[in-house]
Order: structure tokens, then C-alpha cells, then sequence
């Protein structure tokens, strides 16, 4: 937030990823880890929109994109990801629609270098925490420092990630 001055931060767990064939926790488990970490953090100025989940089915940036522009046009909207993320970007659907629609804050990961994107507005954040939630869902008990103590133990409740072996 410091980075970009950004007034506030809206988290959005997507329901199904179109890249995805399944989820090991479904979307409102999600959002509630979503909320648990942000409640442990003390996290001012940010929140946490189910519209994705709400509406059941796969999730697609534009679509999202489009309807919080309809929805709030003198918002300037930023889409944070990760630069893994932003390097395929072109795979997603309707990278154009996103590109007019959004201004775009690339996370960076151990200083890797950012793809060029030219036409796109972007702005590279270098940032140096090793978390993967890909590293998280093959080993949970190997990164639990990577998560906040009420969202591991919720996992450890709904039997998410294997955390109860």
C-alpha cells in the first residue's frame, strides 16, 4: 500500500481459477482464511470482497475488472499479482480489457527482473518473502511460519492441506 499510496487494499478469492481443474479449499474457506490473517495482522484499510465466490462459477479477471469499474467509475483500480502471474498474462482472457480497464502492481520475487509490457500500466514492487501458496498446498507443516496461527489452525480444523498429518 506504502509502495503505490494506495488508499485502500480489496483481497478477492477468486471461486475457480479457469487454469485450475479443482481447489483443495472451496472459496468461502478461503475468504474466511482471508479474514482470519487479516484479523491477526491488524490490517487497517483493507477488506475482503466475495464477489467472485459469490457468483459460482469460474473466475475471470475482466469479468471482475468490468463490473468494479461499472460499478465505482472514478475509482482508480490496481491489480496486484505476483510477476508469475503477470509474465502470462497474455493467457488469460481478455488481457486487453484488462489492460485498459486496470493499472497493474507487480510483486517481484527475489528481485526477478519484470517482463516488459508495452501499452500496459504497470509499476514493478520488489518484494523478498518466500511465501508460495503452491509450496504451502504440497507441504503444510513445512511452511506454517509462512501463515498467520488462525489460519493454521483453521486448517487444521477443516483438514485443509493435510495439516492434520
Amino acid at each position: 500500500m506504502e509502495a503505490v499510496e494506495l488508499d485502500r487494499v480489496l483481497f478477492m478469492p477468486a471461486c475457480v481459477s479457469p487454469f485450475k481443474s479443482g481447489t483443495v479449499a472451496s472459496g468461502p474457506q478461503r475468504a474466511t482464511m482471508l479474514e482470519l490473517a487479516l484479523n491477526d495482522e491488524e490490517l487497517d484499510d483493507v477488506e475482503i470482497s466475495t464477489f467472485e465466490i459469490d457468483r459460482n462459477q469460474p473466475s475471470y479477471s475482466w469479468e471482475t475488472a468490468t463490473h468494479f469499474c461499472s460499478a465505482f467509475p472514478r475509482t482508480e483500480w490496481y491489480w496486484i499479482l505476483g510477476s508469475d502471474q503477470w509474465n502470462s498474462i497474455d493467457r488469460w482472457a481478455e488481457p486487453g480489457k484488462l489492460r485498459e480497464l486496470l493499472r497493474f502492481v507487480i510483486m517481484t520475487r527475489n528481485e526477478d527482473p519484470v517482463m516488459d509490457r508495452p501499452g500496459w500500466n504497470y509499476l514493478a514492487v520488489p518484494y523478498s518473502h518466500p511465501a508460495s501458496s503452491s509450496a504451502i498446498r504440497k507441504d503444510f507443516q513445512s511452511h506454517l511460519s509462512w501463515m498467520s496461527p488462525s489460519v493454521v489452525a483453521f486448517c487444521q480444523r477443516e483438514g485443509l492441506y493435510q495439516a492434520d498429518s
